[in-house]
């Protein structure tokens, strides 16, 4: 693929409009380009505390793309898999680690909190750039290229996300354009490539539902414990295990990989056209319904079942229909929204396509389409968060 044809498919693939007709068999998998090789990381080489499966879930989806959000009712987990994943692979920056985790105020009501302002009257009247514990982690990101740094932003929610988190949704589809900031040493802080986003959102009356062009951007991942889990903790805690850092050798591996899966030239060893026949499919539903996926989301669906694809050590296991089940529920259903005009016959069709009632093939997406037909016909009106 020459350059200019190469610079036409990027210019698609960072595309804002949501509602643009795509016809999937135009993403190409383009040309291969060299990148650091730390090793290997896969799941046998991983602790066996990340082998459930929404742990599973929630490292492909880094891999996929460096933004995620961890949804579910209030103390079912999502801060403590954050945190403890970031703990794995935390490293120590002379004194400071590579992770931050940062509850949001319900005061978040613009940039500052994020990134920090310039304040004219400190040091003496001198000015002084005012820095937030992320601006902090996204110069260590900056300065440690080659490890993986990871910002957790608790109960991202609280407060409108699109008022405090908008220059960082736009930085994160443009990474090669810094940060301007007023009254910051230099004027520019670069957006770090190496820096994952993960944010945690409870769904109450206290909290701000999140807008389409935020779901857009990430993967969502629905925290949703067994009632035998849930029920089994009268018969004793299962108490917290401790985690052990895995080492620089094991934080580079997990960058270096998630890397590869997103470079434009990555190409897979994994067939996609079964994949590209089932999203056709899905396509075709929700256009006629208003809720068709662009570029950005086929883009991202197929960096999701490469990741997952990468992790099996023995290729021959993998599962292809689990992973088009999890981007279905991940990656196309958290946009989905309405009343029962506009979905009754479109949430039908789509259980229709993760196979029948008795045996559904895809496990996930039906149950999760099923939960949002019951609300439908409840009160009228249903969403996936």
């Amino acid at each position: 693929m020459v350059g200019h044809e190469l610079d036409e498919l990027n210019n698609k693939f960072f595309k804002d409009a949501t509602r643009t007709p795509v016809r999937i068999e135009e993403i190409a998998q383009g040309n291969t380009a060299p990148l650091a090789d730390y090793g290997s990381f896969v799941w046998d080489d991983i602790p066996i505390l990340f082998h459930d499966d929404i742990s599973r879930r929630f490292i492909t989806s880094l891999l996929a793309k460096p933004f995620v959000i961890l949804t579910g009712n209030s103390g079912t987990g999502k801060t403590r898999i954050a945190t403890q994943f970031a703990k794995y692979l935390e490293v120590d920056e002379d004194g400071a680690k590579n992770w931050e985790l940062v509850p949001v105020g319900a005061d978040w009501t613009d940039n500052t909190k994020i990134l920090g302002f310039y304040n004219p009257l400190a040091n003496d009247g001198k000015g002084e750039y005012v820095k937030t514990s992320i601006v902090s982690l996204i110069e260590r990101a900056n300065a440690h290229s080659d490890i993986p740094h990871f910002l957790i932003l608790d109960e991202m929610n609280l407060s409108h996300v699109e008022r405090y988190f908008s220059d960082f949704l736009s930085h994160m589809e443009v990474p090669d354009q810094p940060f301007k900031l007023d009254g910051y040493p230099g004027g520019f802080l670069p957006f770090p490539a190496n820096l994952f986003v993960v944010g945690t959102v409870n769904i109450d009356e206290t909290t701000y539902m999140f807008s389409p062009k935020v779901l857009d951007r990430a993967n969502v991942v629905e925290f949703k414990p067994d009632e035998e889990d849930i029920l089994g903790l009268f018969d004793g805690g299962k108490g917290s295990q401790e985690i052990v850092p895995a080492g620089e050798s094991v934080a580079r591996a997990f960058l270096s990989l998630a890397q590869k899966i997103r470079d434009p030239g990555y190409q897979s060893t994994l067939e996609m056209g079964e994949v590209k026949d089932f999203f056709k499919s899905v396509y075709d539903k929700v256009a006629d319904s208003g809720f068709e996926f662009a570029y950005r989301a086929v883009r991202e669906i197929r960096q999701y079942v490469c990741a997952a694809y990468e992790l099996e050590e023995d290729k021959g296991t993998f599962d292809l229909e689990r992973a088009e089940d999890e981007q279905l529920v991940q990656k196309i259903l958290p946009k989905i929204h309405g009343n029962k005009k506009e979905l009754d016959v479109l949430l039908h069709d789509l259980r229709d396509l993760c196979g029948p009632d008795e045996n559904p093939k895809k496990m996930l997406s039906h149950a999760k389409i099923g939960q949002m037909i019951k609300r439908l016909e409840q009160v009228q009106y249903a969403s996936f968060i």
